[in-house]
């Protein structure tokens, strides 16, 4: 049996939702310098983790070329990210711990696995969560996959809302100044444009 503190971990990257501030285009897909939006997020993690997953709703066929498994959420209907973790969780059949990360961060640390997951264990806690400025960023998170059942109950019981569900499990914080933009967020047009030009300079 592992010890706690070798447990193996999976990555989930989110790319799901509608999109709707992007004018519905599937923001993973959108190419940045020649590299779709997603590949960024794949390319800081995979040396760090077992297994990668990606949550998505649509294009299933090209997130699958990437060479990693790509599925829809259980819920069906956009129900949103937790929707897709749940999903991740379900997928892994062992003790282990789960990254979360959306697509859309291009600039994550590369040591992103290692500080959150140093964090966890020094806490005993459920999940660890990057938290900047006082402000808690669920979506870059490290969870342990023993909360799979408390995710599909508070699910089942109708609600959505990632801050209320991480609210209720034994959390710990990894703080980031974001000096460096690290979690710079390209979920809109103009934030497209910006970070096109920026690495245009």
């Amino acid at each position: 049996m592992k010890s706690r503190t070798d447990l193996n971990v999976y990555a989930v990257i989110l790319a799901g939702g509608k999109a709707r501030r992007m004018q519905g285009q599937d923001k993973g897909l959108i190419k940045v310098h020649g590299r779709r939006l997603i590949e960024y997020a794949i390319d800081t993690v995979a040396p760090q983790v077992k297994d990668i997953f990606i949550s998505a709703n649509r294009n299933l066929a090209e997130y699958q070329s990437l060479g990693y498994a790509a599925y829809r959420d259980h819920f069906g209907d956009y129900a949103g990210p937790l929707a897709g973790i749940l999903t991740a969780l379900e997928m892994i059949h062992e003790d282990a711990l789960l990254l979360v990360l959306p697509c859309d961060m291009p600039l994550l640390p590369d040591n992103v696995v290692e500080l959150l997951r140093n964090a966890l264990l020094a806490g005993d806690a459920d999940i660890c969560c990057i938290r900047s400025q006082g402000r808690i960023q669920p979506l870059i998170s490290l969870m342990r996959t023993r909360v799979e059942q408390n995710l599909h109950e508070f699910l089942q019981s109708g609600k959505h809302k990632v801050l209320d569900w991480v609210g209720q499990l034994h959390m710990v914080f990894v703080d980031i100044t974001d000096d460096d933009h690290s979690l710079i967020n390209i979920n809109t047009i103009d934030a497209l444009t910006d970070f096109t030009q920026q690495r245009d300079k």
